[in-house]
């Protein structure tokens, strides 16, 4: 087992492909990923022992990539997805090719490290290419079945043909199995210490090499005086973050193709498990889509239990058409340690435009999207940030033109002094807002959930009471109030404005808005407390919702 898991591992230690390039005076690659001319300095690697077993002793070492390699390898992973071939690469990274290495250093008993300058000579590179995975693992191994040699890397060069020759001879036993010797690691009576560092090699067109380095990592050590600390087990799971959706034609099949990348934070709980609970491939991709509206299904990805950044497809059982609406999400599972996280944000074309939601606003913001109520400056945006008045105007907007199938124009004379907005132009042009001032619209300014409702109650009159205004709004009070019967109130009614009451509770009577949870609404900030805290701010996502359930029961 221990020999497949080493394999395995070995087997992510991927080399990076080779490209020609054009001479950079200063290469691209070390500009933008490596700005200080160095790779940051990795953490102390983690080393467990097997024990003594019949089969010889075996080391494995897992080893986090520093954030600066990682967004290499994203940046990679992510050109690799276009078509710009050679010349892409080229104009991408400044460079005919590159590749990383990890070099890894020892010392028995605190003796003298085994790094002597030839490691920085071209032909000591050490091990090839880290994968995107933050660690990996090795043991020692070779062609001889009968024998595995008490080495943890070729790049140590602690090769021995017997106990008395190599670095690690103080440590070693052997014994005689099966007619063949081999060895054990006597930690009760010695200590290892491990330390590891980063090579990256780069070639300019002229073909000359070049190399930046990390400085060594802090050691760790085991065996008799040991330092190594315990790693903690996580107690929760950061979702994944999708990107870059698009429906591509692979072998004559449409294929939803999307960036998936994996939270650093995910890389500390994958090493725990693998480390402690010795569990291979301890966590699991799920990725659902959700085709024209339909509910969501679970879909095939490829590797799932390979955890690391980079492109994926994905395709439903009933196959994917060129004009389907898709939506994709996706979450991870740790089933040794029974955690899940959160989904991630929704990305697809069609219906499903690209939102930073929350997970359970993710189905109606695909209605509002198809209804044509998501304003071009909350398309790209973080949705489950607070809402400014500027942005609260463009969705007033939408969902007018919506309700009455109108076009809005904007205010024929500019009153505003603080902004050129057109969207506020054209809600200050139809009378659902008003400015804060003679001459101003304070656009940025943050609404609050009895100021959200009150708008959009004002969307509503403007669109089925002949004749109303924001000026006249007091001469239509009770012909208002007749068109809905007053609900139970919230709890903490006494805490909504006055001016507020009525729109609030037309949306409430509606089912627009069914407040906070346990009847509560949440109207505005009461306390100094609360107005630091941002409480009973209106989202982004709140306010388009608002909008959606408007058009879809009142229009």
């Amino acid at each position: 087992m221990r020999r497949q898991l080493s394999a395995l591992c070995m087997a992510f230690l991927l080399t990076f492909l080779l490209f020609s390039a054009k001479v950079m005076a200063a290469p691209q690659i070390v500009e933008e990923f490596f700005p200080s001319g160095e790779i940051t300095k990795p953490q102390a690697p983690f080393l467990r022992y097997s024990g003594v077993s019949d089969n010889g002793d075996s080391i494995q070492m897992w080893y986090n990539i520093p954030k600066d390699v990682l967004a290499l390898s994203n940046a990679y992973n992510r050109w690799s997805n276009s078509d710009g071939g050679n010349e892409g690469f080229i104009a991408r990274f400044g460079v005919e090719e590159y590749r990383l290495y990890l070099q890894t250093d020892a010392s028995i008993d605190g003796g003298s490290w085994q790094y002597s300058d030839e490691w920085d000579e071209e032909d000591w590179p050490g091990l090839s290419a880290p994968h995107a995975l933050a660690f990996h693992c090795m043991e020692g191994l070779n062609n001889n079945p009968n024998k595995i040699y008490p080495e943890m890397d070729v790049s140590w060069l602690t090769y021995i043909e017997d106990e008395n020759t190599g670095f690690l001879a103080p440590i070693v036993t052997p014994f005689t199995i099966d007619g063949g010797t081999n060895y054990h690691y006597d930690f009760k009576n010695h200590t290892m210490a491990v330390r590891c560092r980063l090579v990256l090699e780069y070639w300019a067109r002229d073909g000359e090499r070049q190399r930046i380095y990390s400085p060594w990592s802090p050691a760790t050590s085991i065996g008799k005086n040991g330092t190594q600390a315990a790693l903690n087990a996580p107690d929760s799971i950061e979702a994944p973050i999708l990107s870059d959706f698009a429906v591509v034609v692979k072998n004559d099949r449409n294929y939803g193709r999307y960036y998936l990348e994996i939270p650093e934070s995910v890389y500390d709980g994958v090493l725990y498990c693998e480390s402690q609970a010795d569990a291979l491939d301890p966590y699991y991709i799920q990725v659902q889509m959700r085709v024209n509206g339909g509910e969501w299904q679970d879909v095939y990805i490829a590797n799932p239990k390979w955890i690391f950044s980079g492109n994926r497809l994905t395709e439903p059982e009933s196959g994917l058409k060129a004009d389907d609406a898709v939506s994709v999400r996706a979450r991870l599972q740790c089933k040794p340690l029974g955690l899940v996280s959160d989904w991630s944000n929704v990305v697809g074309v069609g219906m499903a435009a690209s939102f930073t939601a929350s997970e359970w606003a993710q189905g109606e913001l695909e209605e509002a999207a198809a209804l044509g109520l998501i304003p071009d400056v909350l398309k790209d945006a973080d949705l489950t940030e607070p809402i400014t008045r500027a942005e609260f105007a463009a969705v007033s907007v939408k969902c007018y033109e919506a309700l009455t199938d109108m076009k809005a124009e904007p205010y024929p004379s500019n009153p505003f002094t603080d902004t050129t907005d057109a969207a506020v132009l054209k809600a200050f042009n139809i009378g659902v807002t008003n400015g804060t001032g003679p001459t101003t619209f304070s656009p940025d300014v943050i609404l609050n959930r009895e100021q959200a409702a009150t708008m959009l109650t004002r969307v509503y009159k403007k669109s089925e009471i002949d004749g109303w205004t924001l000026e006249t709004d007091g001469n239509y009070k009770e012909e208002f109030r007749g068109m809905f019967e007053t609900p139970e109130l919230f709890i903490d009614d006494e805490n909504i404005s006055g001016w507020a009451k009525d729109s609030v509770y037309f949306m409430k009577a509606k089912g627009i808005i069914d407040g906070v949870g346990g009847n509560k609404f949440a109207p505005r900030a009461i306390t100094d407390a609360e107005e630091e805290t941002g409480y009973a701010q209106a989202t982004r996502e709140q306010a388009i919702l608002i909008a959606k359930r408007m058009v879809k029961k009142l229009g």
